[in-house]
């Protein structure tokens, strides 16, 4: 990871001495350091693994969405953008030596040519367009619990991988954005479906086409909409030991709709998905009770059951972010929620539910320097089986600061 750093840097400074007169270059970057405290009730901090006993614990970490970036541009309408991740990756408060080490990590690596003005191609690795809207939360990265943007608590982040993507644009009204998406792997910190053990445990996965993320953005004055659609067909082999006869098609798909509105200094963004099994393809929701938990390691995805066919996993989520700036104070509130719908091995209903509420205030202080206080309370709510009981995942707060230095 060193190595890719020294590496990132190098090419960088390359492109800033080298290019021609008649390109464009800016290289930029923005250090996050989070200072807070980590509240964790007993049931919360048990089903977690961090202890049987309810987890008090300040924190000063440097999580990797520390960035530097560099874009580039010629006369042609051809252009490039890398963006490194810099810092601690995973990981929670429970420190180890391993913990502490700085990585690289590469965000955003990928090309374009504008071919006309209605008309972009664009291929690399970068977020794709399903999904674009986050909620104004970013303190806590490294908790244990991946609190950021919301994820798994309202909000489904499609995430960012390799495509290819082509962007029809109809004036300054609307956009029409296809990209093509690698199809393989599954979601973040959740089992890969319909049978327990994780992919390729037994058994593999085949995909043909890859996945569809479409996104059509529209713009009314000062309201903007998002709606978009996610798509993917996988096929799993036989499993040993069962017999012929077993579905073995998992389709995932996803429907969103964002809203976005300023008015004066008051703002307001909002954003819900809804969809079957968004376990079986890649994205983020962090640790969510609702994606995955140790009651219910795959809820979110398809699940085989007795009689050899498939259940779908049924998800839906949704956020609300609403701000006021008066100078350079900007309150948000913020409430999210996300419940997941599936049916054991044996056919038993199995759920769960998620939700985060609280405030997060960037304050900017001077040019380039924006301190965040955040404070947010998350509830894991309960796993709930039909004959089987229901188990409290637990609530917990994380209360701080967030230092942003920019460039």
């Amino acid at each position: 990871m060193k190595k890719l750093f020294v590496f990132g840097i190098a090419a960088l400074l390359l492109v800033a001495f080298t290019v021609p007169a008649t390109a464009a270059v800016k290289i930029g970057g923005i250090i996050f350091t989070d200072f807070y405290y980590l509240d964790r009730n007993k049931d919360n901090s048990t089903v977690r693994g961090m202890g049987a006993d309810s987890l008090q614990n300040t924190a000063i970490q440097v999580p990797n969405i520390t960035r530097l970036y560099g874009r580039w541009t010629n006369e042609d309408n051809v252009g490039m953008y890398i963006e490194f991740g810099l810092g601690q990756g995973g990981g929670n408060t429970i420190q180890s030596a391993s913990d502490n080490d700085f990585s690289a990590v590469v965000r955003h690596a990928y090309g374009w040519w504008d071919v006309n003005p209605m008309f972009q191609i664009m291929a690399g690795h970068s977020t794709t367009p399903f999904s674009p809207l986050n909620p104004s939360q970013l303190l806590g990265t490294r908790s244990g619990s991946v609190n950021i943007i919301g994820v798994g608590y309202g909000d489904f982040y499609s995430g960012r991988f390799a495509q290819v993507r082509g962007t029809f644009k109809f004036g300054k009204v609307a956009r029409l954005e296809i990209a093509l998406v690698d199809p393989n792997g599954a979601l973040a910190a959740g089992s890969y479906g319909p049978w327990a053990g994780g992919e390729g445990v037994g058994y593999q996965t085949n995909t043909k086409l890859p996945r569809i993320d479409i996104g059509v953005p529209i713009y009314l004055g000062p309201v903007h909409l998002y709606p978009g659609f996610l798509y993917q067909q996988r096929t799993v082999d036989r499993m040993p030991g069962f017999n012929n006869g077993v579905d073995d098609a998992i389709s995932s798909y996803i429907a969103s709709l964002g809203f976005k509105a300023g008015f004066g200094p008051f703002g307001i963004e909002a954003e819900g998905n809804w969809g079957k099994n968004w376990g079986n393809t890649r994205g983020l929701a962090g640790t969510s009770p609702s994606i995955t938990s140790a009651v219910a390691p795959a809820i979110a995805s398809a699940i085989l059951k007795a009689n050899n066919t498939i259940n779908d996993a049924e998800t839906y989520s949704f956020w609300l972010d609403l701000s006021f700036k008066f100078g350079p104070v900007t309150p948000h509130v913020m409430y999210g929620q996300q419940k997941s719908k599936n049916e054991t091995f044996t056919g038993s209903n199995i759920e769960a539910r998620t939700q985060m509420y609280g405030i997060s205030i960037p304050i900017d202080l001077a040019k380039g320097f924006r301190l965040r206080p955040e404070f947010m309370w998350y509830d894991d709510g309960d796993v709930k089986v039909d004959g089987g009981g229901t188990t409290n995942m637990g609530s917990y707060g994380i209360y701080g600061v967030q230092f942003q230095i920019t460039f």
